[in-house]
């Protein structure tokens, strides 16, 4: 997807925003592959599209124009001193269960942990953007899917057992990126904003 400049984003009033890790190439086609198995069972679920997969660090939700160059400012500091790290996708799980899940995804597990380390910094350095602390603890995981109604799905929660061990393969994560997310009738166009390498190096 093409990069949009900032000065266009701010040029709107609002942008619904979340800062994520992209998926490389080769994790995201294994990721699709898995969706599209389990698109066969009939399930009253709204899988993600693979072009949308993505492990989420920070939800920023409604961004005010005036806010986003102090947003950008935050995730150059939020990355300062992190090197690019290895994300390991493998697993399958469900949120809160399996048995009536809000959320299917498929876990990821960094190493080190330098996912969990910029969730943190991302969640106490927006306040800010004046954008509130998320109180849960963060934990890596990709969705694949949401349940609008969460109900007991057997044959998904079958499928999903027996592949709870599945590997998706591994990759290394370069950059954070800002992504601007609009929702459609036919779902959401997510569209990333600005990318923010990491680097050892220390700039403070």
């Amino acid at each position: 997807m093409r990069v949009v400049p900032a000065w266009f984003v701010r040029m709107t009033s609002i942008m619904r925003a979340f800062v994520a890790i992209a998926l490389s190439e080769s994790v995201r086609q294994a990721v699709g592959d898995f969706i599209a198995d389990l698109r066969r069972v009939n399930a009253p679920v709204k899988w993600v599209r693979p072009e949308n997969l993505h492990l989420t660090l920070k939800f920023l939700g409604d961004v005010p124009d005036e806010n986003v160059s102090t947003v950008i400012e935050i995730l150059q500091r939020c990355v300062d001193g992190l090197a690019p790290f290895q994300l390991h996708v493998k697993g399958t799980g469900g949120f809160p269960n399996l048995r009536r899940p809000r959320v299917i995804f498929v876990n990821a597990q960094d190493t080190p942990p330098t996912a969990h380390e910029l969730a943190r910094r991302l969640n106490d350095g927006m306040t800010e953007a004046s954008i509130a602390r998320e109180k849960r603890g963060f934990r890596n995981h990709i969705t694949i899917a949401r349940v609008r109604r969460p109900q007991p799905m057997p044959a998904i929660e079958k499928r999903i057992a027996a592949m709870s061990d599945r590997d998706f393969g591994s990759m290394t994560v370069p950059n954070i990126v800002l992504v601007r997310s609009d929702l459609r009738p036919d779902g959401p166009v997510y569209t990333p904003v600005e990318q923010v390498m990491l680097s050892e190096t220390n700039n403070l």
